[in-house]
């Protein structure tokens, strides 16, 4: 069976193939590298195509047949308009500035590797593309969108952010119909005190959000001191300097897309980056009011962007103002919607300047029924007095469950069939759902346990990159050992 890979950077998933060849006869044929791994790609799979990531997106890419016999035409960009809002927004990554990369350039980078794609997968004919998880890199998600239009095999895989576990699925927009199955088993056979992870994760949530705070946002959102946030952004400085930085980012404004950024660049984009974010977040606080929790009231947790929890994984729902838009026309009259900017979106360590700027927040204040709320307010004080909680995809959504709250959830989210829980996709849903939590819409919290532990069931302690190493026990041999034990068991049943 030939394979794609289009994994992390983790050296991991080189020990995987291997593993994977030995167990499944599974033959890498392409595989999409980062400069740490692709030598050691090239070492292990002598033959295989490599295609480096940065590469890609620069539009460098690698030959497979020099006659593409596939063109773009008005057939195609309708075939494939749907995804192609998704990635067009999905290339704020690429525009650290959100001044430097127009539509007609995103556009036209967008129609190339949407041909590269459709002629490399006609002349490779893999059975099957490996993904980590959702792809959220423009090369990765219009490699996605080519196999899904084409019926080409996709595996994805899923974390969940308890305790590592982690499942395998077929696409972003379909839970695994295993998953299922599983729900639907343990409501009648498991004995629920075996579910040590759940049972724990579950307890933690319905606790204080002081237990229950999520290790990576332990990190993001400790408050720092002048010369705490001096140190970091020095350090950052002489790790430029003195290093090689390969990025994916675009130049400033009528630079090629083939041009890579220079160090300079990159230390300005930091500093640029630095203060964006010092100014949004006083135009957020001036902006913030306090919650006044006696009210009925819908909790907006907004996501952090850019993102893969909203792009990919929301959909068109990646402009966040359209969900609170709709919320706003469809809740009954005197009732509020507090919508909660997420700490993260100012965070020293992340990207918040390429995913939000200070006009989404005015914007959504000319709703008359909306309220920006002060962000350093409780999350479970907001989700626990508010009629519904609405998210994209967040954590947020499975904490409301587990706390007895009814959830909104308006993306793809991988907890989507949990009980409780209620996917809007259209206004007319909305409406519904709403109506349904006015006349008294209660959770029963052991339905909300059984899908925590069929999680369980069908899920591996699994890492897929290194920033997730923080949240497990595990070492990189059980992890690889994990990895292919997830796909031998799963890739024929999703």
């Amino acid at each position: 069976m030939k394979i794609i890979y289009a994994t992390s950077e983790l050296d991991a998933w080189i020990d995987v193939a291997k593993n994977m060849y030995t167990e499944k006869n599974w033959e890498p044929i392409y595989w999409i590298t980062t400069p740490k791994t692709d030598l050691l790609v090239k070492e292990a799979f002598p033959n295989i195509i490599c295609q480096g990531y940065i590469d890609a997106v620069r539009g460098r890419l690698t030959t497979v047949n020099e006659c593409n016999s596939i063109m773009m035409d008005t057939t195609i960009i309708q075939q494939y308009a749907a995804y192609e809002k998704t990635a067009l927004k999905m290339m704020d990554r690429m525009d650290p500035t959100a001044y430097a990369f127009n539509l007609m350039e995103r556009t036209q980078l967008y129609y190339d590797l949407l041909i590269y794609w459709l002629n490399t997968i006609k002349d490779l004919h893999p059975d099957k593309v490996l993904f980590s998880e959702s792809p959220h890199s423009l090369f990765h998600y219009i490699l996605y969108a080519v196999c899904i239009e084409n019926d080409i095999g996709v595996l994805r895989f899923t974390p969940t952010h308890i305790e590592g576990l982690t499942f395998l699925s077929s696409s972003i927009e379909n839970t695994p119909i295993y998953l299922q199955e599983a729900y639907e088993k343990c409501i009648t056979e498991s004995d629920y005190r075996t579910f040590n992870t759940s049972n724990a994760y579950l307890k933690r949530n319905r606790k204080l959000y002081s237990d229950a705070i999520p290790y990576y946002m332990k990190t993001l959102t400790k408050k720092r001191n002048i010369s705490e946030v001096f140190k970091i952004y020095t350090h950052k400085m002489i790790f430029l300097i003195q290093n090689k930085i390969p990025t994916a980012y675009k130049r400033a404004s009528y630079a090629s897309i083939s041009e890579d950024s220079s160090k300079l660049d990159l230390l300005l984009y930091k500093l640029k980056g630095y203060f964006f974010k010092k100014r949004l977040k006083n135009t957020y606080k001036q902006l913030a009011v306090t919650a006044d929790l006696t009210k009925s009231y819908i909790y907006v947790a907004l996501h952090y962007q850019p993102e893969k929890t909203s792009s990919p994984e929301a959909g068109v729902f990646v402009d966040q103002w359209l969900m609170i838009y709709m919320l706003s026309n469809s809740i009954t009259k005197g009732w509020k919607i507090y919508v909660k900017e997420h700490s993260s979106q100012f965070s020293e360590h992340l990207y918040g300047e390429q995913g939000r700027n200070s006009d989404f927040y005015k914007k959504v204040l000319l709703l008359s029924n909306v309220q920006l709320i002060s962000d350093d307010t409780n999350t479970f004080d907001l989700i626990d007095n508010a009629q519904v909680v609405a998210t994209l995809t967040g954590t947020v959504g499975l904490e409301s469950v587990i706390r007895s709250k009814p959830v909104l959830c308006f993306g793809n989210a991988w907890y989507e069939r949990c009980h409780g829980v209620m996917r809007v996709t259209s206004g007319k849903e909305l409406k519904k759902y709403l109506t349904l939590i006015e006349n008294g819409y209660s959770i029963v919290p052991e339905k909300v346990n059984t899908f925590l532990y069929a999680i369980e069931t069908i899920s591996f302690p699994i890492y897929l990159n290194s920033g997730n190493k923080l949240g497990v026990t595990f070492d990189e041999k059980e992890n690889i050992k994990n990895i292919t034990a997830c796909l031998v068991q799963y890739e024929n049943k999703i």
